[in-house]
């Protein structure tokens, strides 16, 4: 037993002082060994694995590490960096590709250059009212002023009306005696709707009444804000001052009601050019006309009753917008009798959302 175990002691004691002599030429000259030498020692050492020389190596210094289990470590991490690069890069042409197709966002004014070609000449509006009266006939205008009314979408009566309807409109310039409350308390206890054109003045010095024929399921449309000549002022103005007339009614509307005006426009005085209704038609408005009128706008020189009641009945038809103005004492007094008359002969009061358009 004593025999082995001192050569047992032996084969201990002189590795481990190889292993010294190992260590201490690896640290102090393995930059002189021959390679070949550097290779060896190298191989020596690393049979006790020892990951502190693999993290702080000088691969710069000496070929690269043969052993596998320092080759993980450096391996995976530059072929994990290149690997994502492509996906990003495919992924961003695939997403960005398409964007040049969609609709550009508009820019600018809208060029109204083209207007300048078209006759801006002032006319007003009339019609010819239908032979012999009260034969329920529609009215008639010239050839080339129906032609420019088709071509503009421009409301005067409806074209091909189902059953007998009538559009009542009533302009609402400025309030006069109150009279407006007393046609919306008939137009309730009648159950008609009326379809009024205001302008921004009136809209300002009467916003209750206003919100009264909102709530009560009128129709409130655009009169514009000053009342001026729309062919004079886009002739010396210009298109967007023309239309801006509208916009400050339909900002000063929705800041009182919330809701949105619709988008017809009476011009004032019934003046039209072509130039103006090609211009409020492409800025998407319908301009509308009447296919009955009368004098009732004199405040002081106002009709007799019952005359204007004949004369308003004798120019009934199926689909006629009917033009008559707040301001007419004369008005309120027959509006009661009017619409019984006229229910009696098989018509209908409509809201122009109801006329059917071409």
């Amino acid at each position: 037993m004593k025999k082995h175990v001192k050569k047992t002691g032996e084969a201990i004691r002189i590795p481990v002082v190889l292993l010294l002599i190992i260590a201490m030429l690896h640290s102090s000259a393995c930059l002189v060994i021959e390679p070949g030498q550097t290779t060896t020692l190298s191989d020596a050492t690393r049979t006790t694995p020892s990951p502190t020389p693999e993290q702080t190596g000088s691969e710069t210094t000496r070929p690269p590490d043969p052993s596998p289990t320092a080759s993980p470590t450096p391996e995976a991490t530059p072929t994990a960096v290149p690997t994502p690069i492509p996906s990003p890069t495919e992924t961003s042409t695939t997403t960005i590709g398409p964007l040049p197709s969609a609709a550009p966002e508009p820019t600018g004014q809208p060029d109204w250059s083209y207007l300048e070609l078209l006759d801006n000449t002032k006319t007003g509006w009339y019609y010819m009212p239908a032979e012999p009266p009260g034969s329920d006939v529609p009215a008639s205008v010239p050839g080339s002023v129906q032609t420019l009314i088709q071509n503009t979408r421009s409301l005067w009566q409806e074209q091909n009306p189902q059953g007998k309807p009538l559009y009542l409109t009533m302009d609402e310039g400025y309030e006069y005696q109150n009279l407006t409350a007393g046609i919306l308390d008939i137009a309730r206890d009648f159950d008609v709707t009326i379809s009024f054109f205001i302008t921004g003045s009136y809209l300002a010095k009467n916003p209750r009444t206003v919100q009264r024929m909102v709530d009560e399921g009128h129709l409130v449309l655009n009169h514009t804000e000053h009342h001026p000549n729309l062919p004079l002022l886009l002739e010396e103005e210009g298109p967007e001052v023309a239309l801006n007339e509208l916009r400050q009614v339909e900002r000063a509307f929705f800041d009182l009601t919330g809701q949105q005006m619709l988008p017809f426009i009476r011009p004032p005085e019934g003046s039209y050019s072509e130039r103006l209704l090609t211009l409020l038609d492409q800025a998407g408005y319908r301009t509308v006309f009447w296919s009955f009128a009368y004098r009732d706008w004199l405040t002081d020189a106002q009709p007799e009753p019952e005359a204007a009641l004949e004369k308003v009945l004798a120019n009934l038809h199926p689909g006629s917008i009917l033009l008559l103005h707040a301001v007419s004492e004369t008005n309120q007094i027959i509006l009661p009798q009017l619409i019984t008359a006229a229910r009696s002969r098989g018509y209908r009061f409509e809201p122009l959302t109801a006329l059917s358009t071409p």
